[in-house]
């Protein structure tokens, strides 16, 4: 998931969001994702307590840190030149901190570029190497700073676990090894081919799972409720939903794909939904120790969310003697630096006693 046209950069190219404390361990755990809450809980690995000093994101990798953030940089080069980004600095700045704060409770050893584009799509997602896009559209949908925290900290759990760079060299080694299978044929060369592709789906799909359990965890340790991350995806993918339904509406012929729809959901390289709300609400229960208070909206965020809205506004001017044939009052919209956008002053956050009740409901497929 990204977007295009030409745009400015939200923050200068040397700029960075680090992360102080990241230390990994040299501990020999296995590298993948876990696929069953059974291995979770027999591991160490993904103990709270010790986020930093753990074995996250090791294991076979073709890619050095190095050449890692090379290709993320890569990547992000494509999507600076096509994207739109918001310019207000207060904007800008605000996540940039929040994303920084995130990273700083993460078991990320990368430095941060974490920038807006200015698009209505609600979209967070990562690049290797520590490279993240929020889309301006995400951040006016959620409701509350704990929201917003859950999704970046999914991402950033992306980067922390090098998925992307795991990937490829399983992609890699995979096609390596189906050269010599080219020369050979039967029934039983054609099922041996079929098992890369299914590896790989798997992997993908357990690298989801991980990252929902690091996220709820970073989320955790920089003190927001890991709830919120759950009523985010849940408001996210009800809106999905309504969308797929009107388009349903708008071209029946789709409702009448019932078979395609299952073949697409049984082979989608993301997991299901109600797999995943059960093992995030496992991993809530099993992973971090209650508290009594958590960090669930700031003023400032509802500042910046204003802010948006504000410059987002319509404004209705009329036409001057000259200006064209209308006779009648012209709606235009306000560009962004002409906006006299609300103070962000206050900074206080809005702190919820406990934690509130699950509730079951559907994800949707985050963009990485």
């Amino acid at each position: 998931m990204v977007c295009a046209s030409v745009g400015w950069a939200s923050e200068e190219p040397g700029s960075r969001a680090s992360k102080d404390d990241a230390s990994n361990s040299s501990s020999s755990t296995s590298p993948d994702a876990p696929a069953t809450e059974a291995k979770l809980e027999k591991s160490d690995k993904y103990d709270v307590n010790r986020i930093g000093q753990r074995n996250i994101g090791h294991g076979v990798n073709l890619y050095s840190l190095q050449k890692e953030r090379a290709l993320g940089e890569s990547m992000a080069a494509t999507i600076d030149r096509g994207a739109r980004f918001v310019t207000d600095p207060e904007i800008t700045e605000y996540v940039r901190r929040l994303g920084q704060k995130i990273a700083r409770n993460s078991d990320a050893d990368v430095l941060f570029s974490i920038r807006v584009i200015d698009s209505p799509d609600l979209r967070v997602f990562a690049l290797p190497g520590g490279f993240l896009y929020v889309d301006k559209g995400l951040i006016m949908e959620v409701d509350s700073e704990a929201e917003l925290a859950g999704l970046m900290a999914h991402e950033i759990a992306h980067i922390a676990a090098r998925h992307a760079t795991r990937f490829a060299t399983r992609k890699y080694g995979w096609s390596m090894l189906t050269i010599p299978l080219a020369y050979l044929s039967g029934p039983a060369v054609l099922g041996t081919r079929q098992i890369g592709p299914l590896a790989l789906r798997k992997f993908s799909r357990d690298s989801e799972f991980e990252a929902d359990l690091l996220g709820i965890e970073y989320q955790y340790a920089a003190g927001y409720d890991p709830q919120a991350f759950v009523d985010a995806l849940e408001k996210l993918e009800s809106k999905e939903t309504k969308t797929r339904e009107r388009l349903a509406k708008a071209l029946p012929i789709l409702a009448k794909a019932p078979l395609h729809d299952q073949l697409a959901r049984a082979f989608s390289n993301y997991p299901p939904a109600e797999e995943r709300i059960e093992k995030l609400q496992n991993a809530i229960a099993t992973f971090l120790p209650s508290r009594n208070d958590y960090v669930v909206d700031t003023s400032e965020f509802q500042g910046v969310k204003a802010k948006l809205a504000w410059a987002d506004r319509p404004i209705l001017r009329r036409h001057r003697p000259g200006d064209g044939p209308s006779n009648g009052p012209v709606l235009h919209r306000r560009p962004s630096d002409e906006a006299q956008p609300p103070n962000l002053a206050s900074t206080s956050p809005l702190v919820t006693k406990g934690r509130t009740s699950l509730v079951l409901g559907y994800l949707p497929h985050l963009p990485y």
